[in-house]
């Protein structure tokens, strides 16, 4: 699995490399250092981290209005399922026309969450392709909305073989972070094999 930067998504911030790829709870790989540096005033604050296999990967965007000097932590991954078991598990799939993304599941734990707490937003989706040669570049995003207006957002380019991935941003919410509901935006896309969106709320209680 290879992470690859994109400069252009480094706007705001940015730090030195953080060694490490520590392994988490079942298979779960914390990227330390692949995390966003918030409280930048507006989304496009970034910090490069995360050393896989001696590979850079980042996770670029920021926190602003509702959630304004909150934090994103670092990136986690894991891979579920391998190439066969994601293609049983989707048999509308047709090889013959190429890679396909399918989110399976978007989750927020917790579902409603004080100000200070840290709200995790889990993405899970299928990567579908022809063969179990096939490295697919993925960029998966979260916009974070309250109120009809963006108040985060997420976003990471990273090289995936074909199987069920799970990933996940944990999101600190400020202390003065507005009590409501907040949309959550997931997509997942790769040039040629089109993309995929959905959507799941968390609520901020005081």
């Amino acid at each position: 699995m290879r992470k690859i930067v994109s400069l252009a998504a480094i706007a705001a911030l940015f730090v030195s490399v953080l060694s490490g790829c520590a392994a988490q709870n079942g298979g779960m790989r914390e990227h330390q250092g692949a995390a966003i540096g918030a409280g930048t005033g507006a989304v496009g604050g970034a910090v490069v981290g995360g050393l896989l296999g001696g590979r850079r990967g980042a996770v670029a965007g920021g926190l602003l209005g509702a959630l304004a000097g909150g934090l994103v932590g670092n990136y986690h991954d894991q891979q579920e399922k391998n190439l066969a078991e994601t293609r049983r598990a989707h048999t509308e799939y047709d090889a013959a026309k190429g890679t396909r993304l399918k989110i399976e599941q978007v989750r927020t734990t917790p579902t409603s969450a004080a100000p200070g707490d840290t709200v995790e937003i889990q993405l899970t989706y299928a990567v579908l392709t022809p063969r179990e040669d096939v490295m697919v570049p993925v960029r998966e995003s979260r916009e974070i909305l309250f109120n009809g207006v963006k108040v985060g957002e997420a976003s990471v380019d990273i090289e995936r073989e074909g199987g069920t991935w799970r990933s996940v941003v944990p999101i600190t919410l400020p202390g003065n972070a507005r009590p409501g509901n907040y949309r959550v935006v997931a997509s997942v896309e790769t040039r040629g094999g089109g993309k995929d969106i959905e959507e799941i709320t968390f609520r901020v209680h005081r």
